[in-house]
């Protein structure tokens, strides 16, 4: 099989995957690991928040799904879907 070049999006949620993303972009480099429990600063990321974090709030990784496909000849895709919820700092 020949190796195909990859391309990387990344899609960010709030509350759950059923909404529209708030947040994507795309890149031909891998987007830094990113884990359940971890804050997510949204501060300089220009996007359509429902509900953006207020004082004392911040966002938290709720959920992740990787979703690939290849598109013969040309690409593999690598979607990255990140879900955030609203949560009280500790």
């Amino acid at each position: 099989m020949k190796a195909l070049p990859t391309q990387y999006h990344i899609e960010v949620y709030e509350n759950s995957f059923r909404n529209d993303a708030s947040w994507s972009a795309e890149s031909s480099t891998p987007f830094p690991a990113i884990a359940i429990g971890e804050a997510f600063q949204h501060l300089g990321i220009e996007a359509a928040w429902y509900t953006p974090p207020s004082s004392g709030q911040v966002f938290r990784v709720k959920d992740i799904e990787h979703i690939y496909w290849v598109i013969e000849s040309s690409h593999i895709g690598h979607k990255l879907m990140v879900a955030l919820e609203v949560v009280t700092r500790a």
